[in-house]
């Protein structure tokens, strides 16, 4: 069993938050696909008389912060993307309001072990708690606009949206 690093356990607890945020809203988005990569986004195919949506995560850059003078120690300050594509215009800004009002409050860190190649939750496996907490200090919301007709967009960019997250982890690495 290996355990993950530090940039894959922040991604991991990413998509555990959104998928809890998205099963706890009222009503429930349960045809929502929460995915790594545009890879496996393209994978789903979006269908209006579904109403489902496609929401991407994932950590763009990193920048290391020295914590103190003389000292190895560093605060970790992910940048976190979410694009989110929907059926309808509506859709995408409603998913996008619901994140941004959930997610600035920032979101549990936990750390993960593989099995065979699957990712094993050892937090909920050994009914531990989190360890520490990604702390959002900024968010920026934005549609995506190709320039084109909507109608003429492919389907999976016709509503689309991304959210940028400026984060930091409240554990140092050493």
């Amino acid at each position: 069993m290996g355990a993950y690093r530090e940039e894959r356990n922040i991604e991991k607890s990413l998509w555990d938050a959104l998928r809890l945020i998205l099963s706890g809203a009222t009503p429930p988005y349960t045809n929502v696909s929460v995915v790594k990569s545009f890879k496996q986004a393209s994978k789903v195919k979006l269908n209006a008389e579904e109403k489902n949506a496609i929401i991407i995560a994932k950590v763009s850059r990193t920048s290391h912060i020295g914590a103190e003078v003389g000292s190895n120690l560093t605060l970790r300050k992910p940048l976190i993307i979410i694009d989110v594509f929907g059926t309808s215009d509506g859709q995408v800004k409603d998913i996008k309001d619901l994140l941004v009002a959930e997610l600035k409050s920032g979101f549990d860190y936990y750390e993960y072990n593989t099995l065979y190649g699957t990712i094993s939750d050892a937090v909920y496996e050994s009914g531990e708690t989190a360890n520490g907490k990604i702390i959002v200090e900024t968010i920026n919301d934005t549609e995506v606009n190709l320039g084109e007709d909507k109608s003429q967009a492919d389907v999976q960019d016709r509503y689309r949206w991304r959210i940028t997250l400026n984060c930091y982890k409240t554990l140092l690495e050493v």
